[in-house]
């Protein structure tokens, strides 16, 4: 059994518990998993490795996947990702034209938002959701495997991943190669869930109280969303650390709204909003929201310390 950490490879682990599976998943699992935290850099992992097709992993993420959304919040993730943007573009300092990359493209909402900016944009993915707004003919879209898929070298000037490296069984390899893709100067952007959040700590008493304490509150491996390692602090910044490339800024935040992607006749709308945004508004206060994002830069090694 390869029971080593996949960004740190060391082989000491506590385990978490069982992850839960749904019922399409269920028909792939061959064996028997458990999430683990390692004792080092305190990723969270799946033992054993996962063994999935990508025909397999197609059919988890299928459209389905991304949920139905109010007006109300698709305003406010416009605009979060336009903040984000604008960030992005302060770190360059103005300069133009911008090479962007959207790793995980998803239903390409990064890609039209960098395409009204009059960058020239790129985005992957193994499966395409994209919205049509999203399928411009200006819009190079490649359905692939980040991975796998052969790019220039020092050819990006900003490269967005969002939601993303929660998914990947690699996640080392796969910022190893942002780095060589990114130009010297040029910026990535991250975001991750916070797997030690106090959203998480609620969620473990409503397990236990429902007779699922051998089930893991860490990660989905098997169920929406699909996440096959865990972040928490430590274990993003130890990651980055080894990626070589730098935090130009850090944030642990939480959205607060999620109740208004529900309607409000549903049971849903109400168990979000009057249980799970006071838990959010604690966390925050508490520093142990559920998400973290950094921009981060790669440096020209050679110029370190001179």
């Amino acid at each position: 059994m390869e029971n080593y950490c996949p960004i740190c490879s060391y082989s000491d682990f506590t385990m978490i518990g069982k992850p839960e599976s749904n019922a399409v998943a269920g028909g792939f699992i061959d064996r028997d998993y458990q999430v683990v935290q390692c004792s080092n850099c305190k990723l969270y992992y799946v033992l054993p490795k996962i063994n999935f097709t990508d025909e397999q992993w197609s059919k988890l993420y299928n459209s389905k996947y991304f949920a139905s959304q109010s007006s109300i919040l698709l305003k406010r993730r416009k605009r979060e990702l336009k903040n984000r943007f604008n960030m992005a573009e302060k770190l360059f300092e103005g300069k133009n034209p911008i090479r962007f990359l959207d790793i995980g493209a998803g239903e390409g909402k990064t890609l039209i938002e960098g395409l009204e900016r009059n960058w020239e944009v790129t985005g992957i993915d193994i499966v395409d959701n994209r919205i049509p707004q999203a399928k411009n003919d200006k819009i190079e879209f490649l359905k692939a495997k980040f991975i796998e898929y052969d790019f220039p070298q020092s050819y990006f000037d900003f490269i967005y991943l969002d939601s993303v490296l929660e998914h990947i069984l690699i996640p080392v390899e796969y910022l190893n190669k942002i780095s060589r893709i990114l130009k010297r100067g040029g910026i990535l952007y991250v975001g991750v869930p916070n797997e030690d959040s106090l959203f998480n700590d609620l969620r473990r008493i409503i397990f236990s109280i429902s007779g699922k304490k051998n089930i893991s509150v860490k990660l989905k491996p098997f169920d929406s969303p699909y996440h096959v390692v865990g972040f928490n602090s430590t274990s993003l910044k130890f990651i980055i650390e080894k990626s070589g490339l730098q935090i130009k800024y850090y944030r642990n935040f939480g959205r607060k709204f999620e109740f208004l992607s529900s309607k409000m006749t549903s049971r849903a709308f109400w168990v979000d909003l009057l249980f799970l945004f006071p838990v959010e508004i604690i966390g925050y206060l508490m520093k142990r929201d559920v998400y973290f994002e950094a921009y981060l830069i790669k440096i020209d090694h050679e110029l370190i310390g001179k």
